[in-house]
């Protein structure tokens, strides 16, 4: 099998690190566009390694695109992704090469960042000597508070969205291409953790721009990833 980890334009990097068995990559033309591949890699083997062997190889996948997203722009490919021969894989690129240049040039320059927010909610107890009705109007108060306070940081999380789009308006041309958001359900937490695809040239003013916001909502606190491979935005 044909492991490939991403696909990114020509000419092929210099560089060639190591792979997940810890064997160098190779890279593999197709007219315009560069694979990255690791040969004879046993896939079926791969998805039957213990956990703790199989949490190690998808580490160094992740490392290795990491690595080469540091360069330039690339188009990641998941875990385990494989073609059973080098002609089925120039085939893909060959079939496929519109679309995968399409999206190369639309993610030129971006980086996905994984921003995580938490709210300090404001303390709201039920007294301890109320009962009867007194004890259930105190209850229903205290669930009115919850629920507006739910309502607050929607709006805030739109807000502080909206805040960025706002701040990149003068910095580029936002109708060439208009930062993505996707926000990611979190079972048993409370923190809101959203998907944002950003240029990277601008993070640093982004970040400033977050800082500022927090001042005027301090009772969030944000944090940012560094930036990743667009994972949640391929077409």
């Amino acid at each position: 099998m044909i492991y490939t980890y991403a696909i990114l334009l020509a000419p092929a990097p210099s560089d060639l690190p190591l792979g997940i068995t810890g064997k160098q990559i190779q890279y593999l033309q197709c007219d315009r566009l560069i694979a990255v591949i690791e040969s004879d890699i046993d896939v079926e083997a791969l998805n039957h390694l213990p956990e703790q062997a199989l949490m190690q190889a998808i580490v160094q996948h992740d490392r290795l695109i990491c690595e080469l997203f540091a360069e330039r722009s690339l188009l990641p490919l998941r875990f385990g992704t494989a073609f059973v021969s080098i002609d089925a894989l120039e085939t893909y690129l060959q079939e496929e090469q519109e679309k995968l240049l399409a999206s190369l040039s639309r993610l030129d320059g971006y980086a996905e960042f994984l921003i995580t927010g938490v709210a300090i909610a404001p303390k709201a107890e039920v007294e301890a000597n109320l009962k009867g009705k007194n004890y259930l109007l105190a209850k229903r108060s205290q669930y009115l508070q919850q629920e507006q306070w739910r309502l607050q940081l929607q709006t805030e999380v739109l807000d502080y969205r909206q805040t960025l789009i706002n701040s990149l308006n003068s910095e580029i041309d936002i109708k060439t291409y208009k930062p993505e958001f996707q926000q990611v359900e979190t079972q048993g937490s409370e923190d809101v953790r959203v998907y944002g695809l950003l240029p990277r040239s601008q993070v640093e003013m982004l970040q400033q721009v977050t800082r500022s916001w927090q001042e005027q909502n301090s009772h969030w606190q944000i944090i940012w990833s560094p930036a990743l491979p667009p994972y949640h935005f391929l077409n």
